[in-house]
């Protein structure tokens, strides 16, 4: 219970954080986040609200990684789980895995699955990684912080354009190419 009350502590100052930043802060601001063994970025005005893991309501005949559908506030979205997505695996579920709603900014009511949420970022604490390539067409670029730790930045305009983000059918060819 008390993992639960941590959460619940966090996302509330992260949601204050959110609403208290001004426009120069949220263009500079990134929500940084684990999925598989990677950390990753996400601009600030593409991460529309961070939640538990809530219930899902599974749909037949999608892909693995398409989780299924949540209704948040009376509206459906689809549960992409990020990890399985980019073939890194299946994001277990704990007490630390998050929600990630995170389309709404691009006309899509879809969100991520992810492991755990890190936290605010600065995106001038990051420096790019000389060499680094992405492996993913949606990756804007791979950035490391102060203590060499790399994150991968997501390009959310492109990700939700992508052919393999788009088809959840099970059977598609783009449904695994996961945006190579």
């Amino acid at each position: 219970m008390a993992r639960h009350l941590g959460l619940r502590e966090f996302q509330e100052n992260l949601a204050r954080r959110l609403a208290s930043a001004t426009a120069q802060d949220t263009l500079r601001s990134r929500l940084a986040f684990e999925s598989g063994s990677l950390l990753w970025l996400l601009r600030l005005p593409d991460a529309g609200e961070v939640m538990p893991v809530p219930w899902l309501c599974k749909v037949p005949l999608t892909q693995r990684w398409y989780n299924g559908l949540v209704n948040v506030r009376g509206s459906l979205h689809g549960v992409v789980d990020l990890a399985d997505f980019c073939g890194y695996g299946v994001t277990p579920r704990t007490s630390e895995s998050a929600y990630l709603l995170c389309g709404q900014r691009h006309g899509l009511n879809v969100g991520l699955l992810v492991r755990k949420v890190v936290g605010l970022r600065n995106a001038q604490e990051f420096s790019p990684v000389a060499g680094a390539r992405a492996d993913k067409l949606w990756i804007g670029g791979i950035v490391a912080d102060h203590e060499g730790r790399e994150y991968r930045e997501i390009n959310m305009a492109s990700l939700v354009r992508d052919p393999a983000f788009m088809d959840i059918s099970v059977g598609s060819s783009a449904g695994n190419s996961a945006g190579n």
